[in-house]
This record gives C-alpha cells, structure tokens and sequence, in this order.
C-alpha cells in the first residue's frame, strides 16, 4: 500500500495510531468535522477571495482586514500566491497534488516570493498551539519547489488571538529539517510493515471518528 503524507495526517498517528488506522488504512470511519473545522473551512475561505480577489469580507471576517492589508503590504512588488498546493515525491522532487507519485502535501494558505527570500503564511482560527513541524514543513515545501529561495519565515496566524508564531529557516537547514520529518514518516511505514497500531487513549477520544468501534476509548 502506497501512502500519501501531509502534516496532519502525521500528527494524526501521533496522537493516536490505531485511529490512523481506522481512517486512513481500513477507511473504516471518515471524519466530518464538526462546528470549529466547518468554519475554519469557511473563514479560509473567505481570506482566500478577499486576497485572490479582492472580495469584500462579510461581517464574521471583516475584523481580519487589518491582518489582510499587512499581508497586502509585505506583497508589495513581490509574487503572492494563494492557496498553493505544493506536492513531493519521495525522492523530494516537486510532482502534482493527484499525481501517482503524489507522496508528502502542503497547502499554504500565504506564500510571498522576494528573490532570495519567502514568506508562508498560514491562518488558525482554533487555540494557540503552534507545532513547529508544520512551519517546517511548509519550508521544506519552498525549498523543494523553488530552488532559488534560501531563506524562508513560516508563520501561523492566529485570528482569535491577532497572535503570530514564526521561525526563519535556511535552506542549509534543510537536511536536519528533513531527518525530523522523516523519522515520523518511518513511524508511520513500520506500523504498516508490522500491522501494529497501538492505540494512544486521551481527551481526544470523545472527538474521535472511531470512537463507536473502538474498544480503547
């Protein structure tokens, strides 16, 4: 079985193998969402439009004009993208979302290029709890796939908390970035190799797709 990685599926095994297992090996259960990740859904895209667009933002996200504008401003006289799904083979090399090849995803809400120099901008509508991974990921994501970048600042944007957790990183610090990364990614193969998924019971039992078939929670 071939897999295809993205930084939430990785946190998903993480946090507990067994629901990996469930939802993404035996696709016994999927998740619907609920309340919180219907309206990020909807909040991205609302910020999408505005910066793709420029449509006007309705009374919910208007409040986040302000963050719009400064993201504007850092654009100006560079290249903004929007929404980018950057895909990776797993040789490293830059192939597309659905290809067949297709092997670690990264959608970046914000991408800004300068020359040299990259800004990723990603929005979290839930609590402050940045996971550096993501920021990591998402550079290594630039680095792959624009070879001439060296430098990239990877930031989540908190919305509820008009709050910002950002690291820079350089493209020298790539192969330790990576070592990282794919330590969890072997993690997740040898479950497979093994056919073991452990089950990690904890608070985020209730919210579980699996919860019905799962005799840990």
């Amino acid at each position: 079985m071939r897999l295809a990685h993205s930084f939430s599926s990785l946190k998903m095994y993480d946090n507990c193998p067994l629901r990996y297992y469930y939802q993404r090996i035996a696709k016994e259960v999927t998740d619907p969402g609920g309340e919180a990740s219907i309206y990020g859904e909807r909040v991205h895209k609302q910020l999408e439009l505005r910066l793709r667009e420029g449509t006007e933002l309705p009374e919910e996200t208007a409040k986040y004009e302000s963050l719009i504008r400064k993201i504007e401003e850092r654009a100006a006289n560079k290249t903004l993208l929007v929404e980018q799904e950057l895909c990776l083979n797993d040789k490293l090399k830059p192939t597309g979302w659905w290809d067949d090849d297709a092997w670690m995803r990264s959608k970046l809400d914000v991408l800004i290029l300068s020359d040299t120099k990259a800004f990723v901008g990603d929005y979290k509508t839930g609590k402050r709890r940045p996971d550096f991974t993501q920021l990591e990921l998402f550079a290594l994501q630039v680095f792959a796939h624009y070879p001439d970048v060296d430098s990239v600042t990877s930031a989540f944007l908190w919305l509820k908390d008009d709050a910002t957790d950002r690291e820079t990183y350089s493209r020298d610090d790539a192969p330790v970035m990576w070592s990282r990364l794919l330590g969890k990614v072997r993690r997740v193969e040898k479950s497979l190799e093994s056919e073991k998924w452990p089950a990690n019971p904890s608070g985020l039992c209730n919210f579980c797709p699996a919860k019905h078939i799962c005799k840990y929670r």
